[in-house]
């Protein structure tokens, strides 16, 4: 009886378990010709190019999409709410000078983050503080340190079908089994 009860409440724990993750896709296109490459190493581009992500969640989450620039500025691409299932994707980005390192943020979160948001906000209302930038800065830091706490993320390379214009096989990364991941995309120009 007791191994009937255990094995019960295994597997009542595993499917809490499962319903308590996040799953998702995300894509970083460069180039007008929408390349498709892996994000697991630092993207080599020039001053002057573009590039753009795309991001699929499986189910409803929180997404935000920090950039810390070569200059040390921070630009929010993106900070709301996602639908499971729908892609998003973001507008173009254009690489501008001077060169140097741009790290892309990118957070998706089963839970809302209401002191990111209020630092977003902040910085919103006053973009050229160094004090709001930093405290943002300084948030998403710690929001990555919390997400590598949990473990390093599941994360799969999987074909994409090609690209816009149906020439090459893309690559899609996907990352399943936690509920907060903070991905950094370094784009060196």
């Amino acid at each position: 009886m007791r191994k009937i009860a255990a094995f019960f409440f295994f597997i009542v724990t595993a499917v809490g378990l499962g319903a308590q993750t996040l799953s998702w896709d995300i894509k970083f296109l460069k180039g007008r010709e929408q390349e498709s490459l892996p994000i697991s190493r630092t993207i080599r581009m020039e001053t002057g190019e573009i590039f753009q992500i795309s991001i699929a969640p499986v189910s409803d989450c929180y997404c935000y999409v920090v950039c810390y620039d070569s200059q040390r500025h921070i630009i929010v691409l993106y900070d709301q709410s996602l639908k499971g299932g729908y892609e998003l994707f973001l507008d173009p980005v254009e690489l501008k000078s001077p060169r140097g390192t741009e790290t892309l943020y990118v957070i998706m979160s089963l839970e809302r983050k209401t002191v990111l948001e209020n630092l977003i906000q902040n910085h919103r209302s006053n973009p050229g503080s160094r004090q709001y930038s930093d405290n943002l800065y300084r948030e998403v830091v710690r929001l990555q340190n919390e997400a590598s706490g949990l473990g390093e993320p599941t994360s799969a390379f999987i074909a994409s079908g090609g690209t816009t214009r149906g020439n090459a096989e893309g690559q899609v990364t996907r990352f399943a089994d936690k509920a907060l991941y903070v991905r950094a995309i370094a784009i060196r120009h």
